[in-house]
């Protein structure tokens, strides 16, 4: 009874901060608006452009520490997210590819899904060829090599058609800036059915954490679950990316903090890192508005400048423990 107590003041703190970070997303920035909404321009700025950016700053900070911990928890590496698989250059390539050859925007999800998808199978595939395992290291270096590749391709995109420049190079560094409503819908609405859907099999994701025996002995299929987790993932960054740009490391730092701080089932982290993994966008995004204001600074480069750090003790931290063990 008194786990569960702390368990439930330790949501409801954080869907206060959360509420809080919306709150302020809304009201702080460059051009202020008031309570009152006196007049017709702080109502345009408020519905047009606040609100669709804080939305789509939520959405994107969930779904990407959501999927960064399934990433983690199936390939058991702690390194592992869509920005270090490569799996956000793909993505990006593909929505920078849509943009270049002038598609719908209904179908730029598609071109970022297709990339994305194609960059995981091929990361784990030679993982696999090389190691016969989810091997960290190789992973990791599999995933940088296939994102460098992608990353020069997309540069070739911009010697291309440098008249699109400005479009395709917000895919590099990570906005929620040109957030509309038609993006927020899409995303929005992809990410809750991906988020369903991994709550739904949160149970089979436990038992896989026992161990591939263990888990086959309870009549799991272990292979079968794992690739039906990382697919729903990265269906879900894919699509947040594909309007959003690479925001990396967030997915990666989060979930490993939370499972760090909080000693909780895997259902509690995952509501744990929703709730995270939204408040630390949308302050990222605000200070990036705000910081040098009316210069906006895109939210991947703040989170990288907050990230780089807190990545460089979990790493020291890590050693050290292995050093004492």
């Amino acid at each position: 009874m008194t786990k569960n107590i702390k368990i439930y003041k330790l949501l409801t703190l954080w869907f206060l901060v959360l509420l809080l970070a919306i709150v302020i997303s809304l009201f702080v920035g460059s051009t202020g608006i008031t309570w009152k909404f006196e007049n017709q321009l702080d109502w345009t700025i408020f519905y047009k452009l606040r609100v669709p950016r804080t939305l789509l700053a939520l959405i994107a900070g969930m779904g990407l520490v959501l999927s960064g911990q399934i990433y983690q928890t199936i390939l058991n590496n702690p390194l592992a997210d869509s920005f270090t698989l490569g799996l956000a250059s793909g993505a990006t390539f593909g929505s920078a590819l849509a943009v270049f050859l002038g598609v719908s925007i209904w179908f730029v999800p598609l071109f970022s899904i297709f990339f994305s998808l194609l960059t995981l199978i091929i990361v784990v595939l030679i993982t696999e060829t090389m190691v016969k395992t989810f091997h960290v290291a190789t992973m990791i270096l599999s995933g940088i090599f296939i994102g460098a590749f992608f990353s020069s391709a997309l540069y070739i995109l911009l010697l291309l058609k440098p008249n699109k420049v400005n479009s395709m190079v917000s895919y590099m560094f990570g906005s929620v800036s040109s957030a509309e409503t038609i993006t927020v819908e899409i995303t929005g609405g992809v990410t809750l059915i991906c988020i369903i859907f991994l709550f739904a099999m949160s149970h089979f994701i436990k038992i896989i954490q026992l161990g591939d025996d263990k888990a086959i002995t309870l009549g799991v299929n272990v292979r079968v679950v794992s690739w039906c987790c990382l697919l729903i993932a990265a269906i879900m960054t894919a699509v947040i990316i594909s309007f959003t740009g690479i925001i990396g490391f967030i997915g990666m730092i989060v979930p490993q903090v939370v499972r760090r701080v909080y000693k909780v089932s895997v259902r509690i982290q995952m509501i744990l890192n929703l709730l995270i993994g939204g408040s630390l966008l949308l302050i990222a995004d605000t200070v990036g508005r705000v910081i040098i204001s009316p210069i906006q600074i895109p939210v991947g480069i703040v989170l990288s400048i907050i990230a780089i750090p807190i990545m460089m003790y979990l790493m020291i931290t890590e050693q050290r423990k292995k050093e004492k063990g």
